[in-house]
This record gives C-alpha cells, sequence and structure tokens, in this order.
C-alpha cells in the first residue's frame, strides 16, 4: 500500500463472496466503504427463499460491514432496475427470445454509472466485487478478463458485456481463490455469513411462480397464447403464452405426441410455438450474435472457443468478426442455441468477447 491509503468502494450483495472481498482489500490496508444496490420493493412473504437482493440480503450486508468496521451505505436503483432489466426481460420473452438479464444487471447496475459517481463522490478509486474472475492489468491500455481458478464458479459469462472501462474500475480479489477458500476466510473473520447458501441467479421471482410469469404479472402484460405445432406446420396443440417456454424445452409442454418433444422455434409474430420429437432438429452448426462487446478481438477470423449458456463446456469454433455483429461457425454441432441468450469468446481462459445470440444460420 501507498502511505496515504486508497479507498475503494465494496459492492456488498449480503453474501459471503462480496464479505471476504472486502475484507482481503480491508486486511491490505485500504479504505473500504460498503455499498448495497437496492434493487425492488421487498415481499418476504412471497419471496424465493434464495433469492439475492432481498431483505435478508440487505440485513446480512448491514451486519458484515459492522463486523468489519466499514462505513455502509444503501443506494436505490429501482427505477433503472425495472426499466433495464425486468421490462427489458419481459420484453425479450415477448419476442420470443428467452433473455439473461443478469449480464445486462452487471452492466447497467452493478457496475454502472450509479457506482461510477458514488466512487466519484467519495473519492473512491475503484469497486471491489465477489466475482470470480481475473482482471489483468499489464498493459496499462487494456484490461483483460480471465477465467477464475474455480471453474465451478468462474463468472466471467455474466461479465462479457462490462466496457474496458468497467474494467478498470473492477477489484476482483476471488478470482485465484475456491469457493471453500472464500467460505474457510469467512469462518476466520467470523462474519455472520459464513455458512450461508448460494442464491439463485433470478433475483425477482415468487414462489409458485416462473420468471416470465412474475414479469407478466408484476407488469400487468397478457401472455401471448397460440398453438403448437409439428415441423410439417400442422397443429399438435394449445399453449398459454410464448412468455413460458424455450428453446429446447422438453417439460410441461401440456400436449402428448406419444414421444418426448422438443421446443425447435418461436414464432412472436403468430403465436406459434414448433415442436418436435426428433432432438436432432435441435442442433445447428452456425449462429450469428449481435451488439458485441470486443474486449479484445482484433483479428477478421479467429479459431477460439465459445460458451451459449452458464457452465456450458467450451466449444471451438471459427469467430468471424462482423462489425458490431460476429458469426459463429461451429466445428461440430450445438443443440438448443438459444435467440436472446449470451455468447461468451474465449481464445484459452481469456474473455475476448461477448454478444447476444440471434438464430441460426444453417
Amino acid at each position: 500500500m501507498a502511505e496515504q491509503a486508497k479507498t475503494l468502494i465494496a459492492a456488498m450483495s449480503g453474501g459471503v463472496d462480496s464479505s471476504v472481498a472486502a475484507a482481503l482489500y480491508l486486511e491490505q490496508g485500504y479504505q473500504v466503504i460498503g455499498v448495497t444496490l437496492k434493487m425492488k420493493t421487498c415481499d418476504n412473504s412471497r419471496e424465493k427463499t434464495k433469492s439475492c437482493c432481498g431483505l435478508d440480503d440487505n440485513i446480512q450486508a448491514r451486519q458484515v460491514c459492522e463486523k468489519l468496521g466499514i462505513t455502509h451505505r444503501f443506494i436505490s436503483v429501482r427505477e433503472d432496475f425495472a426499466d433495464k432489466i425486468l421490462k427489458y426481460a419481459l420484453d425479450e420473452y415477448q419476442a420470443g427470445r428467452t433473455p439473461n438479464p443478469c449480464v445486462l444487471c452487471n452492466h447497467y447496475l452493478k457496475f454502472g454509472p450509479v457506482l461510477e459517481r458514488f466512487a466519484e463522490e467519495t473519492g473512491a478509486s475503484g469497486i471491489i466485487t465477489g466475482h470470480y474472475a481475473v482482471i489483468n492489468r499489464d498493459n496499462p491500455e487494456k484490461a483483460r478478463l480471465f477465467k477464475g481458478a474455480d471453474t465451478e464458479k468462474d463468472q466471467t459469462y455474466f461479465l462479457s458485456a462490462l466496457t474496458q472501462k468497467q474494467l478498470n474500475l473492477c477489484y476482483m480479489p476471488l478470482g485465484e481463490l475456491s469457493k471453500p477458500d472464500v467460505r474457510e476466510m469467512a469462518a476466520k473473520l467470523g462474519l455472520p455469513n459464513a455458512k450461508k447458501q448460494e442464491s439463485q441467479d433470478a433475483c425477482f421471482g415468487y414462489k409458485g411462480e416462473t420468471f416470465a410469469l412474475t414479469l407478466c404479472r408484476h407488469f400487468n402484460a397478457k401472455p401471448h397464447q397460440g398453438l403448437f405445432v409439428d415441423e410439417n406446420g400442422k397443429v399438435v396443440g394449445k399453449h398459454e403464452g410464448i412468455e413460458f417456454f424455450t428453446i429446447g424445452q422438453r417439460k410441461k409442454l401440456g400436449i402428448a405426441l406419444g414421444k418426448p418433444a422438443y421446443v425447435t422455434d418461436i414464432d412472436a409474430k403468430t403465436g406459434r410455438i414448433t415442436v418436435s420429437t426428433d432432438p436432432d432438429r435441435l442442433l445447428c452448426d452456425s449462429f450469428s450474435a449481435s451488439a458485441m462487446n470486443w474486449l479484445d478481438f482484433e483479428h477478421d477470423s479467429l479459431e477460439c472457443d465459445i460458451q451459449t449458456r452458464y457452465r456450458q463446456a467450451l466449444q471451438p469454433a471459427i469467430v468471424f468478426r462482423q462489425g458490431d455483429k460476429a458469426l459463429v461457425k461451429l466445428h461440430r454441432p450445438l443443440a438448443a442455441v438459444t435467440p436472446g441468450q449470451r455468447l461468451a469468446i474465449y481464445k484459452d481462459s481469456q474473455l475476448l468477447g461477448g454478444g447476444w445470440i440471434e438464430k441460426s444460420t444453417d
């Protein structure tokens, strides 16, 4: 540490990861200010038992900061959460796509302008988070993002929309640690959440409801009912709304075709959902992605690895850079590449970029 202690903001979720991350920098002599973003009006009577961002998490974040002896602030981002995250998710469902709100939440809220402004106001030089990822700053002009050492916890997929500016503000001390390491540290520090269970990815949902159903109810949106059809266009049933289905879905279709059926296409304009009993109908050799965030991809094309969902095994492919779009040609056919989900591109363990998956180009 320099003679004069630097100030850092710690994004405190109430979980053990962010708590230990804050403690690690505190031990190094930094001045740390804990900040918790309030994203919604909490209703613990109906909230999912393991949802993040709830009332219990807020209380836990405050308790951890008290234990660490650091200042703690709450900042409300409810309007942005509703407008930029929840409304986006509903719009995607209504367009026949499957949203990934966690990616946008990181970009717009958890690493967004609200915390940037707070950092400026407090003189903080960066933001500490409990993400399992590694940021390399050997090149002062370009931060590079790498997978965390704990492959089961690596979160670079969800960080694939972060810009260079955002990465340069981030401090992620858990990247070289495993989850058991973090829990052991929390226990040694006597943190009240050392044994806390993992939270679910979906931070906005209620008991007995899917995320899509909660969104429809929250925005008073009527689901788009329609028909199930087979690959030949023959009607095989009715459905209660395209919002409740995703590519590759097999369970809870509510139709009987004599053998398992899979959703292969969702047409938002007609309300028709195509199903097939042939799982090979889900395979694709190539697809495109839009609104690309090119972090470190200086090629027209490159042999690399990709992910189309969290914790998916890396898939070898050739990625072609086409402005703010990408064309992905897979070495092996991949099942259920889902429009609306996130494409993440890797070379070895480095995240090179990410974008939003469009329809397959087969």
